[in-house]
């Protein structure tokens, strides 16, 4: 596919009133989602985009609320790495002190 899509450029392309760029704007979603299994966020990704793209309606509220939700996965798969990491109880370190101290 060459360069990344960005989160404006996926809305643009969701808001596109063509209907091949509303398509590619779903199948860069897809790729992304096959690109990250281990974002916690994919489970939700998947179900989102099996529902399909909704029908064409850019002045509804409904379509635009799809089009951010659709923004939204997009932009927490590309969230910093460390929002998505588990927070470490202790390291390595401090437990070999922490054992040397206890045969001494």
């Amino acid at each position: 596919m060459g360069q990344k899509t960005t989160a404006q450029a996926l809305r643009d392309q969701l808001m596109a009133p063509r209907a091949i760029e509303r398509v590619h704007a779903m199948h860069a979603l897809e790729l992304e989602l096959e690109e990250s299994r281990a974002n916690p966020v994919a489970d939700e990704l998947e179900a989102f985009t099996a529902r399909g793209i909704p029908f064409y309606a850019p002045e509804d509220p409904d379509y635009r609320e799809w089009v951010s939700k659709a923004v939204n996965y997009w932009e927490r798969l590309h969230a910093e790495p460390h929002a998505h990491a588990p927070v470490p109880c202790m390291s390595a370190a401090k437990g070999r002190r922490g054992g040397a101290k206890h045969h001494s």
